[in-house]
């Protein structure tokens, strides 16, 4: 007895130290690689090894395994692109990857900071979705992150020069963000409220931008369904990028989940008559009606109303038969207002003394930036500055109210 005892524990033993040796051959490499639409970081489970001394080894003790971590690979463009130093980076979110700088904005979301990517050593704008959780019980956040996970993959598949790009993203974290380019001279509404004076061929520049930006995204049957001018924003060569496209569908009451109307998304202004009875229902119109509020309001400063006066009466300056298009732009009827983008791309293209307005070398993309000849009022010349943000991730004033991205004035770092 005693010597089928003995036999045991070698036996025991031996398989042990089998299971210890293979575990520590499998190469990090062999690890399979995926990723989530091209455009976000690949989640994959790994098991971390120490190497086991030999007195150790002997005593056939259990090697010690960390939890699952997530293995972080940066994509562009729907591509995998190379990882700084060759190696995969581990960390259970982002923290470890990217560094918090300041708050530039809050809304009905979350809030948006600027970061620093510490691999790549550049600044980017970090989207986390933090004080939305607090209007909703625990089956409900589950919904609203699955929803974020579609939007996210649906904005980060398009592709377009006015388009703001998705960098990575995060979800399976407390607080699911996502990060995106940064862009530094703001946003429209900067624009609205600050500066002295906005040039009707700006206005226009940022029109078709935003008139392509659509077309390039309802291509893809992709729809904003919650555009306004803090989604507009100017990166660094004074060009305008769409951002945010789909973001009101993550809090949209189903009468299932979400049964409560979640009121901190989107502007009643910018919003298709439509959307108020049946917002399931949005589609390249209710785009086309935001933008041609927005349009207005670049031009006037003022958010048109039933008795407004036209475009036209408000500016001399602007070529004839655009009050026409607006007109259809924000039309209250789907059947009377323009079906496509490219409708009004036709009809803009019609219009008298669009070439002298635009000129013909750089009537889509800007070349100088335009941003560096407008002048703002005191106190709102940077738009990133900020609130600082303390070692612990946390906004430095928790006073401040909501403000749209790229529009918080605060003293410098």
């Amino acid at each position: 007895t005693r010597r089928s005892s003995d036999l045991t524990e070698r036996a025991v033993s031996h398989f042990k130290k089998l299971r210890q040796s293979r575990a520590m051959a499998v190469p990090t490499g062999a690890v399979p690689m995926g990723t989530q639409s091209g455009v976000m970081s690949a989640s994959i489970p790994v098991r971390e090894v120490r190497e086991v001394p030999a007195r150790e080894q002997s005593a056939a003790q259990p090697l010690p395994r960390k939890e699952p971590m997530s293995a972080k690979v940066q994509t562009s463009g729907g591509r995998p692109s190379a990882v700084a130093g060759g190696e995969i980076q581990l960390a259970n979110d982002g923290e470890n990857r990217y560094e918090k700088l300041a708050s530039i904005g809050s809304g009905g979301m979350g809030t948006v900071y600027r970061a620093r990517q510490v691999a790549l050593n550049r600044e980017v704008a970090l989207k986390e979705i933090r004080d939305l959780f607090g209007f909703f019980s625990e089956d409900q956040r589950n919904e609203i992150v699955r929803r974020f996970t579609d939007v996210v993959r649906a904005w980060g598949n398009l592709a377009h020069p006015n388009i703001l790009p998705i960098h990575d993203v995060n979800l399976y974290t407390e607080f699911p963000n996502v990060v995106t380019e940064l862009a530094p001279n703001g946003s429209c509404r900067r624009l609205i409220n600050d500066a002295e004076e906005i040039p009707v061929e700006l206005v226009f520049k940022y029109l078709l931008q935003t008139l392509h930006a659509l077309r390039a995204a309802h291509a893809q049957r992709v729809y904003h369904r919650g555009l306004k001018p803090e989604q507009l924003l100017i990166d660094g060569y004074g060009n305008v990028k769409v951002s945010d496209f789909g973001f009101t569908r993550i809090v949209e009451r189903d009468h299932a989940v979400i049964r409560q109307i979640y009121v901190g998304m989107g502007n009643v202004a910018y919003m298709a008559p439509e959307l108020y009875s049946d917002p399931m229902t949005s589609g390249p119109q209710g785009d086309i009606y935001a933008l041609g509020i927005i349009f207005y309001e670049l031009l006037t400063r003022k958010l048109p109303g039933r008795r407004s006066p036209m475009p036209s009466q408000m500016n001399p300056n602007l070529p004839r038969g655009i009050d026409d298009i607006f007109d259809r732009m924000t039309r209250d009827s789907r059947s009377e207002r323009y079906a496509t983008v490219d409708d009004i791309l036709d009809d803009i293209d019609k219009l008298d003394g669009m070439e002298s307005l635009l000129g013909s070398g750089d009537r889509v993309l800007v070349g100088d930036s335009p941003m560096a000849s407008i002048k703002f009022r005191p106190g709102a010349e940077e738009p990133l500055v900020g609130t600082p943000v303390d070692s612990d991730g946390e906004d430095g004033d928790k006073k401040a109210g909501h403000r749209p991205y790229s529009f918080r004035r605060n003293k410098k770092i």
